[in-house]
């Protein structure tokens, strides 16, 4: 009589929990860097989204439409949060179109001539109204990352997505 052998041995458990430690010991990193990389994609598009928005309502409307930094911070002007509301001055409790909320993880500083601006303004043709041309860096709050994004702000209101190395 024959005796047939069922599961798994405790040697073969122990070394497939050895592959599958050192599977995931190479993997995790390289998942972090991917979730990292898309939440910079993420604040990018939803500001440069906004930014379009407004200027599309502004014209649509007729009227003055501003992109509203929610909570500015002089290093990180729109990584608060920010919204789309009807009128200028404008604000974040007032006749709101869209709502962007915050994140921790990365930051948003508005640099050249847009430092410390909190708002953007569209007139009823789409132009940026009173301001200059300047950029926001998309960078992440960790500093081991260095990847980011630049959203470069033309003179009348257009947006660019550039590549950026933030400083650590």
């Amino acid at each position: 009589m024959s005796h047939r052998q069922r599961g798994m041995s405790l040697v073969e458990m122990l070394i497939a929990l050895a592959v599958a430690s050192v599977l995931i010991g190479i993997g995790v990193p390289a998942f972090n860097g991917f979730v990292d990389q898309q939440r910079l994609t993420t604040r990018t598009n939803d500001l440069i989204g906004a930014i379009a928005y407004a200027r599309s309502e502004a014209v649509k409307l007729g009227g003055v439409v501003s992109v509203v930094a929610a909570a500015p911070d002089s290093d990180n002007e729109w990584g608060g949060g920010f919204c789309v509301a009807v009128g200028a001055p404008a604000n974040c409790t007032g006749t709101v179109l869209r709502q962007f909320d915050g994140s921790e993880a990365v930051t948003l500083d508005a640099v050249d001539a847009l430092n410390d601006v909190s708002t953007l303004s569209f007139n009823a043709r789409g132009l940026l109204v009173g301001g200059g041309a300047g950029s926001i860096q998309v960078c992440s709050a960790d500093t081991d990352v260095t990847d980011g994004r630049a959203i470069v702000v033309s003179m009348i209101g257009r947006t660019n997505a550039e590549s950026l190395t933030c400083g650590g």
